[in-house]
């Protein structure tokens, strides 16, 4: 939680959505992949509001194509720390404010960064 607190404050000087390149900068450790046409999201796996939603996985959405905590060379498909070929899936929500994805047999909850 605290690394999100840090990651968010660290964004909240400039105008928009956070950007890869800007949390990479703070943190470039952070869990953190590229998705929706650079949409950023990190992993919500220890926030207590998103444990609550229930979110199940949905229909395949893509892959990992690229590791890298290389903020110039992060686009969709980028990922700090999961690996290529790691799997996203959509939530049974069915919207884009939470993806899903699977890894070692795991899924964990990815929450996108926006602004406010």
């Amino acid at each position: 939680m605290a690394l999100l607190t840090s990651i968010l404050s660290a964004c909240s000087n400039s105008i928009g959505n956070p950007t890869a390149n800007e949390i990479i900068k703070e943190n470039e450790d952070a869990d953190i992949f590229q998705w929706n046409d650079g949409l950023v999201y990190i992993n919500a796996s220890k926030i207590e509001r998103t444990q609550e939603l229930e979110l199940i996985k949905g229909e395949l959405l893509g892959e990992i194509t690229r590791q890298t905590s290389n903020r110039w060379l992060f686009k969709d498909g980028a990922a700090v720390q999961l690996p290529v070929g790691t799997k996203i899936y959509k939530t049974n929500d069915d919207d884009t404010y939470n993806l899903i994805i699977e890894w070692e047999e795991e899924e964990i909850v990815y929450e996108v960064l926006l602004e406010g």
